[in-house]
């Protein structure tokens, strides 16, 4: 005679957090003591971490217990009810949901902490709404704690870029700044304020070896979120306002409105289409006719002779060439006069020689910070070499063992060794430009080269991305008109005149009726991130 087989039973257990604290294993350990009891045997066990039953049907993992219980017919055991369900029927699965589907395909639900809920269709419903109650009332405890610590200035939610957390002298959680990632912020903020896209944000910190917090590589995205996050600011969000924060800023605040006006000001004259293959100033109705209100769309051809024209074409005219009188208009033309116009009002160039001599600054305090967490990578790869040769020296590792473990080791190492003494060498580099950098040389040659590059002379794409983010943060679009002029406007050839629109933010006063511009200084590019000293 063969010994009866026992009932089949399937274990589940849940977290809705990350579970920090093992309580995913508890859970575990609770149900298999439990099958010991009854007298059944375990046929598989499942497990969802950070999967809500509040907001959501749990995981993958309960779904897969469901089905692998339904196809033997076992017994699903978990510790508590609120395990399977704790929703509305709405915005998530409710208890009563899951005992109707065991009802149905024959799986019988049992329970650690509260058994009886399964015994009838009654006490399933009544565990249910208990089970949905809680966890209701769990969020607004959560909400309310949430608030009162916004009240207070202190960041919830996961750990920003550029800040990393610290026990202070109350044995609480706060932030601070990450003494590697502050600079690397610090640089990001720089570069998009000078003009730099994004894209090519991200592009360079890939180039130079930097690795985002997951040690993953840079996206357009991960720059955005970072100068998206008011947490650089020393701020936090409470709804749609800002309060100040108790932690660090790695920026200050008018840093940070400076990026968010500029964030804005690209967002407005964000459009879809064909980007022009030429060296134009003025992009995405950034320039529009005095005509008729359309673009001013920017537009390269080349001749049958293989010349190359540059020229600004009206986008209502191109469409329909009776409906406005506004002619092409040479590229160079437009870029040259709208700069002068720019350097005369709206440059500052004594704060221009100051944020070249600040750049590199901000570098060598960048690599400085890399060179110094890779002195400390390397050190922690000394010592775990170390520590398994003295084991192996007092006998706890066999010659084999050692052997394995130093062929691991040992390049890990001299990797990292390698890493500290590239680190040193850029050091040592970038503080030699700083020591013999000329600000006032850096600026002409900086003015000098941007000008060219407007005026189309050579193609320097950081040079123009300069001036057009310079625009974008002082006006909101220029007006190409025909006739002669009426107010204040831009000179440009017989019978063409442009009309500069003010932005309300970088408005200082007024002197009569005339508005005065808030000056600022031009970052550019190439020189703030100083590309040839980059690994």
């Amino acid at each position: 005679m063969h010994p009866q087989r026992k009932p089949p039973a399937i274990i589940y257990a849940a977290k809705s957090t990350e579970d920090k604290r093992g309580s995913i294993a508890t859970q575990l350990e609770d149900c298999r003591a439990f099958i010991e009891r009854e007298d059944m045997e375990e046929e598989g066990h499942y497990a969802d971490e950070a999967a809500s039953a509040w907001s959501g049907d749990r995981g993958p993992e309960l779904a897969a217990a469901l089905d692998h219980a339904e196809r033997l017919g076992a017994t699903l055991v978990v510790q508590h009810s609120d395990r399977l369900a704790r929703g509305d029927a709405m915005r998530a699965r409710h208890l009563i949901e899951i005992y109707l589907w065991a009802r149905k395909v024959g799986v019988s639900l049992r329970s650690v902490q509260d058994d009886s809920t399964f015994e009838n269709l009654i006490m399933a419903a009544v565990m249910g709404e208990r089970n949905t109650e809680d966890s209701r009332r769990k969020s607004e405890a959560v909400k309310a704690g949430l608030a009162r610590r916004r009240a207070k200035g202190k960041y919830s939610g996961s750990r920003p870029y550029g800040l990393t957390w610290k026990r202070n002298a109350a044995d609480e959680r706060e932030l601070v700044r990450d003494p590697t990632e502050g600079p690397i912020v610090e640089r990001i903020v720089a570069e998009f304020l000078a003009g730099t896209s994004q894209l090519r944000i991200a592009q360079n910190l890939h180039a130079d070896g930097i690795r985002t917090a997951r040690g993953g590589i840079w996206r357009q995205g991960t720059v955005r979120n970072i100068l998206a996050n008011p947490t650089i600011a020393g701020l936090i969000r409470d709804g749609d306002d800002l309060i100040g924060a108790e932690h660090e800023a790695i920026i200050d605040r008018e840093t940070w409105d400076q990026v968010q006006a500029l964030r804005g000001a690209k967002a407005r004259t964000h459009r879809r289409g064909r980007p022009s293959s030429g060296r134009h100033l003025f992009r995405k109705g950034f320039l529009r006719c005095g005509e008729c209100g359309e673009p001013m769309v920017p537009r390269t051809a080349r001749n049958r002779s293989g010349s190359i024209s540059e020229f600004y074409l009206c986008h209502g005219r191109a469409l329909d060439p009776d409906s406005c009188d506004m002619p092409p208009t040479k590229r160079a033309d437009v870029d040259a006069a709208v700069f002068a116009y720019f350097e005369q009002v709206g440059l500052d160039l004594d704060a221009t020689r100051e944020q070249l001599s600040e750049a590199v600054a901000r570098k060598v305090a960048e690599v400085r910070a890399l060179r110094e967490a890779a002195e400390h990578e390397a050190q922690e790869a000394t010592e775990r070499l170390a520590r398994v040769k003295r084991d192996y020296t007092h006998g706890e590792l066999t010659a084999a063992e050692w052997r394995e473990l130093r062929a691991d080791l040992e390049p890990e190492r001299e990797a990292a060794a390698a890493k500290v003494e590239r680190f040193r060498e850029q050091l040592a580099r970038t503080e030699a430009s700083a020591a013999v950098s000329d600000a006032e040389a850096e600026l002409v040659e900086q003015m000098a080269s941007i000008r060219a590059a407007v005026a189309g002379e050579i193609t320097d794409a950081s040079s123009i991305e300069a001036v057009r983010s310079a625009l974008l943060r002082l006006f909101d679009g220029f007006r190409l008109h025909r006739g002669a002029p009426e107010r204040a406007h831009v000179e440009l050839i017989a019978e063409r005149w442009i009309e500069p629109v003010i932005s309300e933010e970088s408005l200082a006063g007024r002197v009569g009726e005339q508005p005065v511009l808030d000056r600022m200084p031009l970052g550019q590019a190439a020189n703030n991130c100083y590309a040839a000293l980059l690994l």
